[in-house]
């Protein structure tokens, strides 16, 4: 699955089967690699994150989450945190040995591991 894909997908609260945000971009943490966390557009101002430990499921249609409380705003995250949004890939140069800013392909498991990447 593309990173791009999950854009737009509704975040459910599965205790109030509210929508509480809506999916902008994936974060991904270098070592394991592996998709860290959820940057979601909410109601109030600002952007806040859905750590990939936190969420319930993910599917096709929406994530779900087990309650509000555990999405986090993220002006309170750390930079060093591998939810925070310098750790979105999107849009950003990658260096390879063969092509310097080549672009590329990652495959994500449902479990959020990066399974391969092809530049």
């Amino acid at each position: 699955m593309l990173l791009t894909k999950a854009q737009g997908r509704a975040v459910m609260d599965l205790t109030t089967a509210e929508t509480v945000g809506t999916v902008t971009a994936c974060t991904v943490a270098a070592s394991p690699a592996r998709v860290s966390g959820l940057r979601l557009k909410t109601r109030g101002r600002g952007h806040h994150v859905l750590d990939w430990s936190e969420m319930y499921s993910f599917g096709p249609d929406a994530v779900t989450v087990d309650g509000a409380g555990r999405i986090r705003d993220e002006k309170n995250i750390d930079p060093g945190d591998p939810a925070h949004s310098f750790h979105d890939p999107i849009g950003k140069p990658v260096l390879t040995e063969t092509a310097p800013r080549a672009p590329c392909a990652a495959s994500i498991s449902t479990s959020g591991q990066v399974a391969s990447v092809i530049c």
